[in-house]
């Protein structure tokens, strides 16, 4: 039979052992419950802070007096006078600038232009002198020159003029009408009717000089004929016929003026 004191001493000794003894899992899930705690503990815990000092309080400003307002016043203007004075010297001497560069500008044309003439009167002049000196030269070889050789001058400057007098009278309304006024007066004194023959462009000449009115009341008729030159004239009537060319009468004026002239050329040579 067994002692009952013995036996509720062990039971009470396994009790203890039991008591002791924990599952692993449950052993590591506490640890991380009170690592959590803590870790919240830490984080809830706010930072002690260092005491800022107090700024110092300022003094109110004192207002303003009619002194002080009187001085900035004063300031301030002189500030904007020192400003606009300094802008207007600024101002000022860039005015001058461009303006004495303008002056100089004309001043420089101006001195060019007149030493550009000058220089132009210079070369006029070396020019002149030079064909002086020519005219000098060909004078004396003019002298020498015979009666054959000045005929033939005096012949070709006639020639010239007459084809000139040519060439003008063809496209001269005026020496046409003055060649037909002649051709009227030396028809005989008649009534009848006149046909002119003429060039077309000296027909055009005509009726411009004598409009349909005046033709039909002299008793004209204009008719171009291309077998005449510029010049050739053919009226008739019809009692007469009258041929007037232009060219032989240039012709015949120029003879004229040299058979009355000849005397004086051949003295002058």
């Amino acid at each position: 039979m067994s002692n009952p004191e013995h036996t509720e001493d062990r039971t009470q000794a396994d009790a203890q052992d039991n008591s002791a003894w924990q599952w692993p899992e449950l052993e590591i899930e506490r640890k991380r419950q009170q690592m959590r705690s803590a870790a919240l503990r830490l984080r809830a815990e706010p930072e002690p802070r260092e005491a800022v000092p107090a700024a110092p309080e300022q003094p109110a400003p004192e207002p303003l007096t009619a002194e002080a307002l009187e001085s900035i016043r004063q300031a301030a203007f002189e500030e904007g006078h020192a400003e606009g004075k300094a802008q207007g010297v600024a101002e000022g001497r860039e005015e001058g600038r461009l303006q004495g560069m303008e002056e100089g500008l004309q001043a420089g044309l101006q001195q060019g232009l007149e030493q550009g003439l000058a220089e132009g009167r210079k070369q006029v002049a070396q020019q002149l002198e030079h064909w002086s000196c020519l005219v000098e030269q060909l004078q004396a070889p003019l002298s020498k020159i015979d009666h054959t050789v000045e005929q033939s001058l005096v012949t070709l400057a006639m020639e010239l003029a007459r084809n000139l007098l040519k060439a003008e009278a063809s496209a001269s309304p005026q020496l046409l009408l003055a060649t037909v006024q002649e051709a009227l007066k030396a028809l005989p004194a008649q009534n009848g009717p006149l046909t002119f023959y003429l060039h077309a462009e000296d027909l055009v000449m005509l009726e411009a000089h004598y409009d349909q009115d005046a033709r039909a009341k002299r008793g004209w008729e204009f008719i171009a004929e291309p077998g005449l030159a510029r010049g050739e004239l053919k009226i008739i009537t019809p009692l007469s016929q009258l041929d007037v060319n232009l060219a032989q009468r240039i012709d015949a004026l120029m003879a004229n003026f040299i058979k009355a002239n000849w005397s004086r050329f051949h003295d002058a040579g």
